[in-house]
């Protein structure tokens, strides 16, 4: 029984060593592709120069106190920005929310040109797209809702 085994051991080597040759033979025969080069990140980087209008306020608000600077203003570095949003005539209404009138945005741009934005200070968010050299988008405010328009310079 002994040298039946080692019969069919050196068989098997022998189809193992055969099915090598094969593929590797086969594999030779094949032009190989051309590896595509990564591809290249996408920047959105630079400054953009708009407007920011008011869109709305909560019930309890009167639309002329959200009033603001509407000229909007960015420059995205690495793909993010931060955006600073002051609201004077809170202020003026209610000089006690001085340290707190004037969220700051931080916001991310993706790949697929979407911006997605936070204020730490407010727990609020803002969204938006950039298309081309255009970026639009609105900003969600615990009191005031507001839209921005802006373009790359």
């Amino acid at each position: 029984m002994h040298w039946a085994a080692g019969i069919l051991n050196r068989s098997a080597r022998g189809s193992i060593a055969l099915g090598l040759t094969v593929a590797v033979s086969g594999c030779a025969n094949r032009p190989t592709q051309p590896v595509a080069a990564p591809a290249a990140a996408i920047s959105y980087d630079g400054t953009y120069t708009g407007t920011l209008r008011v869109t709305g306020a909560s019930t309890s608000m009167n639309q002329r106190d959200c009033a603001t600077d509407p000229r909007f203003s960015v420059n995205v570095t690495g793909n993010q920005f931060s955006f600073p949003l002051p609201h004077p005539a809170a202020v003026k209404a209610a000089p006690s929310l001085r340290d707190s009138a004037t969220p700051i945005y931080n916001a991310s741009i993706a790949p697929d040109g979407t911006i997605k934005g936070l204020s730490n200070n407010t727990n609020t968010a803002m969204d938006g797209r950039v298309a081309g050299t255009r970026m639009t988008g609105q900003v969600y405010g615990l009191l005031c809702y507001y839209a921005f328009t802006a373009d790359r310079n």
